[in-house]
């Protein structure tokens, strides 16, 4: 009876609602004035506008056109030159994307080579210039990489329309003891230098009541193009016919285009009893559940989250990546489908019907923001839908998990009252294992490969990068216990669902293959995965086999919220509280080998490629060592393998065919290039040369 009561979302958030032991009234996102609210029809493209590091969808912003596209452009000395056919009045609207054709850091890199000849448009946002030389407008593109380079680049040049001067919206209601937030700011000019300072103005004028002028005489960026600059106005009497006026102008008034504003938010206050907790989801990229000390691991690599969360929540035990790679991996987590589901891998494509967690938690009032360190989780690669805010920086501007877990404190400080869900990505534990001073001498001459080490068996070449990853898995844990203690300073720990989990491991040639994306054994994809919040059971531990495609269900039933539009996985929300998961549950995998697939239970381990197929059997061989050699699998493992294929392919081909126009939460049309910082991202992890 107790479970059957769990099972239901009603059961299940007042649960968790009678842990908490303190919940302040929470402010909540009531409504957000995109487009339609400000006279452009529902279906037409939504824009977004990178500012600093984060990404928001902004109002007025046409999205870009193709204007023209060049190939074989010659490169010297890391300078391109080529003659333009454009009006002088067109130049301010000018941006794009080039490639170079880099090398790949890796032949045979299946993933470099991949985005090298398929992705890797970049988008240069520096380091270009328009000038007329009397015979026409010549583009000048600098490569900005490092040492100046030779050969080739193509070009492709966009025009985007100005953003209007001036914004009013459509009459909307606007209750009496809301808050309105406002968003503001500029880009950086295209040679890289800051724009100049813009006044930014806003005055809201509700039913017969005098105009109120909402920024008082105007705020002026003092940092054009450095950061998004935010207001939040108390509203003590509203109205049913409400209009807001968005401007921008020069410091001497005259009308600009070059100020971005991005979608006003309303805010309301909910009583206590009918909030949610907020949801704070922490994925440490790269990181393998065997080498955290509270999965087992003999070294001491994660004290604090084995006190703070495995002992104060509920611990997965087997739990596995659906692909070892950090796009496809997460996007099954966002969105709850198998890689072979996906109808473009790792990429959410504009017009695509899929939903992710980050929607239906955006739908349901939460402030939705992302905190990622760029590179493969991009918001240019569909990331970003469901998002408020989707913040990504360069990991080679300095060693980011500091910065951005920095960043996560802050943010928790700013919306301590008020219901929000972030997203806090790093790459701290991925090659090149680099670490802050104090974690340098970790784990040296501790006697940790006496007798070879723990198994599974790591070869001696390789030993010390095991030292060094397992020092920045020490150092990660450092990181989460400040954030966790930020939670307890403002107030937030017995109010906020924490998820902590990777996306997938990483092996040291235990079955020689290091690294991650190319084999299917479990140092590559077990994870973990904890759950800590109010009315969670602690100290509990779950066995069974789960899969990242299970946490956004699992996340969703907690909340009482409805689940996912798609999606192959299962909420775990039952088995949290004592249901067991059944032990021929299967979950499914696949990895960078043609037509690659895998399944697993507690048993039976089964993969199959254009190559070979092979068996394991768990009980007896449980890393692995011992492929049963038979040219076929059993029929059964066969038909798991082949129901799981034929099922993604039906979800696959119908999330296909609804494509159609571009899908406004998305951000318009398909982004033509990646950022520089992404490319510098790329590389400083081992994917480009």
């Amino acid at each position: 009876m107790m479970i059957n009561c769990l099972r239901t979302a009603a059961c299940l958030i007042a649960i968790l609602l009678a842990g908490c032991r303190s919940s302040p009234p929470m402010w909540q996102v009531a409504e957000r004035l995109g487009p339609s609210q400000f006279g452009v029809p529902t279906d037409a493209k939504v824009a977004r506008a990178i500012i600093g590091s984060t990404a928001r969808p902004v109002l007025g912003v046409v999205p870009e056109q193709l204007y023209l596209e060049r190939a074989g452009i010659s490169l010297h000395a890391g300078l391109a030159e080529f003659a333009l056919e454009i009006l002088p009045q067109d130049i301010p609207r000018t941006s794009l994307s080039v490639q170079t054709f880099p090398k790949i850091a890796n032949p045979g890199n299946v993933l470099a080579e991949s985005i090298g000849k398929n992705v890797f448009w970049r988008r240069v946002e520096t380091g270009w210039t328009i000038t007329d030389k009397g015979e026409g407008q010549i583009l000048t593109v600098r490569d900005l990489r490092g040492t100046p380079s030779e050969g080739f680049l193509n070009a492709r040049l966009f025009l985007t329309a100005p953003s209007p001067s001036k914004q009013i919206s459509q009459p909307f209601a606007l209750a009496s003891g809301t808050n309105l937030r406002l968003f503001f700011g500029s880009k950086p000019a295209p040679d890289g230098t800051a724009r100049t300072s813009l006044r930014y103005r806003a005055a809201l004028a509700c039913n017969e009541q005098p105009v109120r002028e909402l920024l008082g005489d105007g705020r002026v960026d003092e940092r054009p193009g450095a950061a998004w600059q935010e207001a939040r106005i108390a509203i003590p009497q509203g109205g049913d016919e409400c209009r807001l006026t968005l401007q921008v102008t020069d410091l001497a008034g005259a009308p600009a285009s070059d100020g971005l504003w991005a979608w006003p938010e309303i805010l309301v206050r909910g009583p206590a009893s009918a909030v949610r907790p907020n949801l704070l989801l922490i994925s440490l990229d790269t990181l393998r559940a065997d080498h955290m000390s509270g999965y087992g691991y003999p070294r001491d690599t994660t004290p604090a989250i084995d006190r703070e969360l495995i002992g104060k929540g509920t611990t997965f035990l087997e739990v596995f990546s659906t692909f070892p790679q950090t796009d496809v991996s997460h996007l099954s987590l966002f969105t709850g489908l198998y890689a072979h589901a996906q109808p473009t891998r790792g990429r959410l494509l504009p017009g695509s019907p899929i939903t992710t967690i980050a929607q239906n938690l955006r739908a349901a009032g939460y402030r939705t923001n992302a905190i990622t360190e760029n590179a493969l989780i991009s918001g240019l690669f569909g990331f970003w839908r469901g998002f408020d805010a989707f913040t990504e920086r360069s990991v080679v501007e300095k060693k980011l998990g500091s910065v951005s877990f920095a960043a996560a404190e802050r943010y928790l400080e700013a919306n301590r009252d008020q219901q929000f869900f972030l997203f806090l990505h790093t790459y701290q534990t991925h090659d090149p294992y680099d670490s802050s001073p104090p974690f340098a001498a970790m784990f040296k001459n501790d006697g940790h490969w006496e007798k070879g080490g723990p198994p599974p068996y790591v070869p001696d070449p390789q030993q010390d990068a095991v030292d060094s990853y397992d020092r920045t898995i020490r150092e990660a844990d450092s990181l989460v216990e400040q954030l966790l203690t930020s939670l307890e300073t403002n107030g937030l720990a017995d109010h906020t669902l924490v998820v902590l989990l990777s996306d997938h491991g990483e092996s040291f040639g235990e079955h020689s293959v290091p690294g991650h994306g190319f084999a299917f054994h479990d140092e590559q994809l077990r994870v973990p995965l904890v759950i800590r919040g109010p009315g969670i059971p602690v100290n509990n531990r779950v066995s069974g086999s789960t899969s990242l495609t299970d946490v956004a269900p699992t996340i969703l039933e907690l909340l009482g919220l409805p689940p996912l539009g798609q999606g192959q996985g299962h909420s775990l929300a039952a088995a949290i509280f004592g249901e067991k998961i059944p032990s021929d549950r299967e979950v499914f995998f696949a990895w960078h080998t043609k037509n690659s697939i895998g399944a697993r239970n507690e048993d039976w381990k089964s993969i199959s490629t254009d190559q070979e197929t092979r068996n394991y059997e768990l009980e007896t061989d449980p890393f692995e060592w011992h492929t049963i050699k038979q040219p076929a699998l059993p029929a059964g493992r066969q038909a798991v393998l082949d129901r799981h294929r034929e099922g993604s392919a039906q979800i696959r081909e119908g999330l296909q065919s609804s494509l159609s126009g571009d899908d406004p939460s998305n951000g318009g049309p398909v982004p033509q290039g990646i950022p520089q910082r992404m490319e510098e991202s790329l590389r400083a992890l081992g994917y480009l040369d």
